[in-house]
């Protein structure tokens, strides 16, 4: 069994951020148990933690060259894990990616076509949705125009965006919070 104390973390990050095989695998040896076996906290579905995990692992290999540095691998990548888990029992339940913004997506696509049946009530809760739209930054208000209105996946925005799927799940979640946030200081 390896050690884990015998190797420097921000060393052996840096390599398998340059694209080095070996500290890649040596970071898949050091994480995998450990990393399934915390998905199977979170999920009693072992085939899809392990799914998970290989997911998470190819992931990696795929974007080295545009991660974070950190000194810190095991709970990143347990961040990481716990991110994708959570996305996929989601995803598998409603259909709708992260966290729980099915709800509110149903409220904004709610607002969006209430404001054409000519209410003056529902004209003034679409004008609120809208002023809390603008005052978001730029990418996240066009995710989340894309996602609610124009009923677009994550990975089509992604695309459109040129952006990375994980990219578009964080930004729908940030301007989902912050448009709760603005709706309910506006009522």
């Amino acid at each position: 069994m390896i050690k884990r104390q015998h190797y420097d973390n921000f060393e052996l990050w840096q390599r398998f951020k340059k694209g080095d095989q070996q500290a890649f695998n040596l970071i898949y040896q050091l994480n995998h148990k450990v990393l399934v076996n915390y998905g199977n906290k979170i999920s009693q579905d072992i085939e899809l933690v392990r799914d998970t995990v290989q997911d998470l692992f190819v992931n990696l290999w795929l974007r080295k060259h545009n991660l974070a540095d950190t000194d810190h691998i095991e709970p990143y990548l347990k961040t990481s894990l716990r991110h994708d888990l959570v996305r996929k029992i989601n995803e598998s339940r409603t259909g709708v990616p992260f966290d729980n913004l099915a709800e509110f997506g149903y409220q904004i696509e709610k607002y969006h076509y209430t404001f054409i049946n000519d209410s003056e009530e529902k004209e003034e809760v679409f004008v609120k949705l809208e002023k809390a739209l603008s005052t978001l930054p730029s990418r996240v208000s066009q995710a989340l125009k894309m996602r609610y209105f124009d009923k677009l996946g994550n990975q089509e925005i992604a695309n459109k965006m040129s952006i990375n799927y994980q990219s578009v799940n964080n930004n729908i979640h940030r301007g989902v919070e912050i448009l709760r946030v603005a709706m309910s200081q506006q009522s």
